[in-house]
């Protein structure tokens, strides 16, 4: 049997047992649905090809942002939500042990690639502008893959990140909607106009 058909089979497989999945609300198996979620897609991927933005990575404008945007943490902070961040807001399950302010740069750059990059270039099928990369870049560094591929679909349906942009503000515990809304500004005016601020 061809092996694209045999992926096929497998990745619609996978969709019935995670469309089953997604609709249950249990924490715990987020983190499942989302790990089955990314293996799909990235099956997928594999089968289609590389898309137009393969290979592109953030600027050094974008990572300027989003550095700045953050704060850099040696000892973790606590969330609030169960979770905690360390490092230029590396996310953890659990809480992580302090770091170096080297362990935190080297778990930045990890973090571009690994939490940003890999899934704008997993998700957008279309072209983008530098500045468009950087702004979706920047979204997905904190955000779950599910959540992300909402804006890649508002992307690649040709509508752009303006509305996903504010809806994505009310998905968060209302304690962080002034932070988030002021990033979401930020994106949409990179992604809308160009600007790095």
């Amino acid at each position: 049997m061809d092996k694209k058909l045999i992926l096929a089979l497998a990745i619609g497989a996978a969709i019935i047992w995670y469309e089953n999945q997604g609709s249950n609300s249990d924490p715990q198996d987020e983190d499942l649905v989302d790990s089955t979620m990314t293996k799909i897609d990235q099956a997928a991927a594999l089968i289609s090809g590389p898309g137009p933005i393969a290979d592109m990575s953030m600027s050094a404008a974008g990572l300027r942002m989003l550095r700045n945007r953050e704060a850099c943490y040696l000892k973790a902070y606590n969330l609030g939500d169960g979770g905690w961040t360390i490092g230029w807001g590396h996310y953890s399950k659990s809480k992580p042990d302090d770091i170096t302010q080297d362990q935190a740069d080297a778990m930045f750059a990890d973090d571009v690639v690994n939490r940003g990059e890999k899934w704008v270039k997993l998700y957008v099928t279309v072209d983008l502008t530098q500045e468009q990369f950087d702004a979706l870049t920047s979204i997905a560094f904190n955000m779950s893959p599910q959540s992300f591929k909402k804006f890649a679909d508002s992307v690649n349906a040709g509508n752009g990140i303006d509305d996903i942009a504010q809806a994505s503000v009310g998905w968060v515990d209302p304690k962080f909607t002034n932070g988030i809304q002021n990033r979401r500004n930020t994106e949409m005016n990179l992604f809308d106009n160009g600007v790095y601020s």
